[in-house]
């Protein structure tokens, strides 16, 4: 059984505050309503977020206040960017870049942005919508999605795109929009972190227009451009245009003997030893698909027997660099995983453009809030503590409303008989009675002819 809402979290109320200029009174009640219970383990589903309210609703409602109300998401992601940006000061950081899918299983040629998508985890198709995230993180505690975009496919048979008409963009163009986007909003030129899904020209062409520096991580199908010992000259003794071989990458770093240790280093006053994590290699190279100079490290897990490529603009830089830095990418793999996991973002199930991009709008200020308060937590009163994790600062407000449920049983009895009248009206489901079958009479067919 599950305790019904008995407060909003402090933090909640506040945190949620820039979006004031944006929407009404009764709309931003709704948001805090919505935002509290998907906190304390309801699923997307106005049914659920109502019964903890002790106020049963049709779900239909949650879609109406998504899909129908008279707001901006492009002003309310622009209003959390900059009370994102001014309440930590931002300076530097990383942007993180990655798609995500919301799997659908029921309807789901009636939910918006659903589509026939290969799914590389689970190595089969499966109907879905594909959202692609931008994030900043300080390498820190500092955490927050700043936007995202819905990824459209250029054909799709999908019943609701039938008579619509949506301008195709590639991921790597909704990701430099995005940058552009935060970029024009006064956020400073940070790193891009991204993996080799995006490990393309286009999009590192675009990243050198915005001029920010970036690792990002390329498939080891990519060729390198290895220049002759001796100039090349064409049949008619001419010098040839190509003074260079292509070699595949794997095969160029094989001639490459010196070799890196990368780990943990041992630590005497607890007995822990050494720990190897990776053998790099590092080389600047040319691409015969990637304009201009990059700085390439192999990096080998000898455990998993993996290997992975890593590119920069950074030609400088130690491979233990690179690596320590890329690791950072990782909090947009854990924003994807609270938000499915603890935020339910997979169960919004709403048919229109608008009502989708607020419920992973409120996912992501949700997300960030929760940061925010573990932020502030950590850094009370000028004293730094261990940061905690999402799902901590979820059983912290867990309990927080534990503590304000116990103290309203005590105080409220009319809240107490509501809460007895909700549970049991869904603790017991009757049966569908079993119809009798009866002869309802002769059928006559006319001759066809």
């Amino acid at each position: 059984m599950q305790l019904p809402c008995a407060c909003k979290p402090a933090f909640i109320v506040a945190g949620l505050a820039f979006l004031k200029p944006e929407l009404t009174a009764i709309q931003f009640q709704s948001m805090t309503i919505i935002a509290t219970a998907l906190i304390l383990g309801s699923k997307f589903s106005l049914t659920q977020i109502s019964m903890m309210w002790l106020r049963e609703r049709s779900v239909s409602t949650l879609s109406e206040f998504l899909s129908g109300g008279k707001f901006s998401p492009v002003e309310m992601q622009r209003l959390h960017l900059l009370n994102m940006r001014d309440t930590y000061k931002i300076e530097r950081g990383y942007f993180l870049i990655d798609d995500t899918m919301k799997h659908h299983t029921k309807f789901c040629k009636w939910i918006h942005g659903a589509q026939v998508l290969f799914d590389h985890a689970l190595g089969t198709n499966l109907k879905a919508t594909c959202i692609v995230f931008l994030y900043y993180s300080d390498g820190g505690l500092i955490k927050f999605p700043i936007d995202h975009r819905i990824f459209y496919q250029e054909e799709s048979s999908m019943v609701w795109r039938r008579k619509m008409k949506i301008e195709y963009k590639t991921k790597n163009d909704l990701a430099l929009e995005m940058l552009q986007w935060a970029l024009d909003n006064g956020f400073p030129k940070c790193m891009v972190l991204a993996d080799s899904w995006f490990g393309v020209d286009p999009f590192i062409k675009g990243l050198k227009r915005l001029n920010l520096g970036f690792i990002v991580e390329i498939k080891s199908s990519f060729k390198v451009r290895v220049p002759f010992n001796e100039v090349k000259l064409t049949t008619t003794g001419r010098l040839s245009k190509k003074q260079y071989e292509l070699i595949k990458i794997t095969h160029y770093f094989q001639t490459i003997n010196e070799s890196r240790i990368c780990g943990f280093a041992a630590k005497k006053e607890n007995g822990k030893e050494e720990k190897v994590l990776y053998h790099t290699k590092i080389a600047n190279v040319r691409f015969n698909s990637i304009s201009g100079t990059h700085r390439v490290i192999e990096s080998h897990d000898p455990v998993a027997q993996s290997t992975k490529y890593l590119i920069t603009d950074q030609l400088s830089w130690e491979a233990t660099k690179i690596i320590s830095t890329y690791t950072y990418r990782w909090a947009i793999e854990e924003f994807f995983r609270n938000a499915k996991q603890l935020t339910d973002m997979e169960g919004a199930t709403v048919r229109s453009e608008q009502g989708v991009t607020i419920s992973l709008c409120l996912v992501s200020w949700i997300d960030s809030l929760l940061h925010l308060e573990n932020w502030k937590q950590s850094a009370a009163a000028g004293l730094t503590k261990e940061p905690l994790t999402v799902p901590s600062i979820v059983r912290r407000a867990k309990y927080e409303n534990l503590e304000a449920f116990l103290k309203k049983i005590d105080e409220d009895k009319s809240y107490v008989e509501r809460w007895i009248l909700v549970e049991k009206k869904k603790m017991d489901r009757e049966r569908k009675k079993r119809s009798e079958l009866v002869d309802l009479g002769e059928i006559s067919f006319k001759n066809a002819a």
